[in-house]
């Protein structure tokens, strides 16, 4: 099972490092990476440290209006802070479909139809493990795609 879950994080990270390569100018590069995300304490494989830059780029194209590059969220936009929400660092199922449904009679779009399981995965792991909120855990493509 461990096998098939790298393989499939291997797979997914490598999708989405190239569909980020296709639409704008950003290279992952290891040693940054392990700057910026072992630093806090969790010593992530490789394929987790392209994840995470995936997911940072992805998050910058698709929430970084409404919630900020910083995570703060934007209050008269009625976007909350996912540094230290509840939503983001509770139980992976209730954030991943709060980004594949949104949130009705809020700002918050659903994302099922927009972006791919790997996408969201990526954006889903970044965003539990960006500004503090250190979940050390990473978010499968396969656990998105169990919620469609």
């Amino acid at each position: 099972m461990k096998k098939n879950l790298k393989r499939t994080l291997i797979l997914a990270a490598g999708g989405v490092l190239a569909a980020c390569s296709q639409q704008g100018s950003e290279t992952f590069d290891l040693e940054v990476a392990k700057q910026k995300w072992n630093s806090s304490g969790v010593k992530w494989t490789e394929v987790e440290l392209q994840l995470l830059d995936a997911g940072e780029i992805l998050y910058r194209r698709n929430c970084s209006v409404c919630h900020r590059p910083d995570g703060e969220g934007d209050i008269q936009m009625g976007s909350p802070a996912l540094h230290g929400s509840p939503i983001a660092t509770g139980p992976k199922s209730d954030f991943n479909q709060r980004i594949l449904q949104g949130k009705k009679g809020t700002a918050m779009p659903a994302f099922a139809t927009a972006l791919s399981d790997e996408q969201i995965a990526a954006i889903a792991t970044y965003v539990r493990n960006a500004w503090g909120n250190l979940s050390a855990d990473i978010v499968s493509a396969e656990d998105v795609k169990r919620l469609r």
